[in-house]
């Protein structure tokens, strides 16, 4: 309610004119000159607005044309989980020797996800079988890198592969999740 926010009566907002000035950028909100409300004009996707940032903001003036009073406005975007972690290949396949050491890493690829905050991603998860353990460690930019960690040896005679699903997780509510497939070859 920008009339009230702004301490205008909803009839001088009517009357003077008032009206969100053009800066040249693309219109996000519109002002409802009954109301005295800020509308919003068309989909904000904040990804596509703010990107990886924290804080997402759009500044707007609203004119008030008979006054000549110019009020600037500062709206937060916040982000909405409308997108899931995402791995770049669905399907992965890895060539281990059988006479790999137990403990041995193998690094995975890492999902993206476009949100911010408790909507990104937030953990891994592994499925699959007793041979392979999920290890993820934590870079300085916040990224979780996962890994296969071979937990039990290898016997081809006994498993020529094994067939695992790496599941990306976030933070939202409900929870998106994305998968990959991996398979893993075991060279005799």
């Amino acid at each position: 309610d920008v009339a009230k926010d702004l301490g205008l009566e909803l009839s001088a907002l009517q009357d003077r004119g008032a009206r969100i000035v053009d800066k040249g950028r693309k219109n996000y909100f519109s002002l409802h000159e009954r109301t005295g409300h800020l509308v919003t004009a068309e989909r904000i996707d904040r990804e596509q607005l703010c990107g990886r940032l924290q804080t997402c903001l759009i500044n707007l003036e609203i004119l008030v044309e008979i006054s000549i009073r110019l009020f600037k406005v500062e709206i937060e975007i916040t982000d909405l989980n409308d997108n899931a972690p995402k791995f770049q290949e669905d399907k992965l396949q890895l060539r281990v020797s059988e006479t790999a050491a137990v403990g041995t890493r193998f690094p995975l690829e890492e999902a993206q996800d476009a949100d911010v905050g408790l909507n990104a991603l937030q953990r891994y998860e592994l499925s699959g079988d007793e041979h392979f353990s999920l290890a993820v460690q934590k870079a300085p930019e916040g990224e979780k890198r996962p890994a296969l960690v071979l937990a039990k040896a290898l016997d081809r005679e006994e498993a020529a592969f094994h067939e695992l699903v790496l599941s990306a997780v976030d933070g939202g509510d409900p929870a998106r999740t994305g998968t990959a497939r991996i398979r893993v070859v075991v060279l005799d």
